[in-house]
């Protein structure tokens, strides 16, 4: 979100989730959230069911999703995935045909569907999958036939989702785990011109912009790095013997 009045909008739509399902006696769940939209609401979501006693769940129809919605379940509500009003579709194609992202989203977004609608898209080739609100489920059921160029048939569910398909590795060694030694190995250049881009907003850590370049990094932190690409720290190693640290990215592709 791009403007303080955003991102209060969101926060008040936070809120009313809890209103309501507190008013109504029964869960309510958010439109898909982008990982920014996850880390502004979680603290909030977080300080509001310790004040009401009511149970929150991120959840994106898999574990190891990246765009979720979030439900607030009443007291005494049990918290269960098959609540959310999440539904998984394949779309499937000839064994050779290969579905990308943008066509994904480009052919979805034709049909008059709000990107806040849907959730992740996995592509892939031979099939591909979508994750998408239930109330647009009659579309993605009988409107879609084409991904692009390619013809599809649209079957309901979808096969296990294999996250580890989406990294690539990335090894390197670090002087220190400070974010500007971190973003010179990602980003492929000297530490100073690193400093810099943070310093300019060009980072975030966890997606929230990080100006602060000898912030600390830690195993599972998250960063995104413009125009380069975004990563998680998976592994921190031994030490060289030059003394430095050796270090593992995933690099999210």
């Amino acid at each position: 979100m791009d403007t303080e009045k955003e991102k209060e909008y969101f926060l008040v739509s936070v809120r009313n989730l809890f209103t309501l399902a507190d008013k109504q006696y029964c869960p309510k769940f958010s439109a898909f959230m982008t990982e920014e939209e996850q880390a502004l609401a979680q603290p909030l979501a977080a300080k509001l069911s310790r004040n009401t006693g009511m149970e929150i769940r991120f959840w994106g129809g898999y574990e190891g999703a990246v765009r979720v919605m979030l439900g607030v379940f009443p007291e005494g509500f049990p918290v269960e995935t098959e609540d959310f009003p999440i539904v998984g579709y394949t779309a499937r194609c000839r064994a050779s045909d290969k579905l990308e992202h943008r066509a994904l989203l480009g052919s979805l977004m034709a049909q008059q569907i709000r990107r806040e609608m849907l959730g992740d898209l996995i592509p892939g080739t031979g099939s591909a999958v979508i994750f998408a609100d239930e109330r647009i489920e009659k579309v993605l059921a009988t409107q879609i036939d084409r991904i692009g160029t390619i013809g599809v048939r649209m079957e309901k569910g979808f096969e296990p989702i294999d996250t580890s398909q989406r990294f690539v590795e990335v090894r390197g060694t670090l002087m220190s785990l400070r974010l500007d030694a971190a973003v010179a190995l990602l980003a492929g250049t000297g530490r100073e011109k690193a400093a810099r881009m943070i310093r300019e907003g060009l980072v975030s850590v966890g997606h929230v912009e990080e100006k602060d370049v000898s912030r600390k990094l830690k195993e599972g932190d998250v960063l995104v790095i413009r125009h380069t690409g975004k990563f998680r720290l998976r592994e921190t190693g031994g030490l060289t013997k030059r003394g430095r640290t050796v270090v593992l990215f995933d690099q999210y592709i």
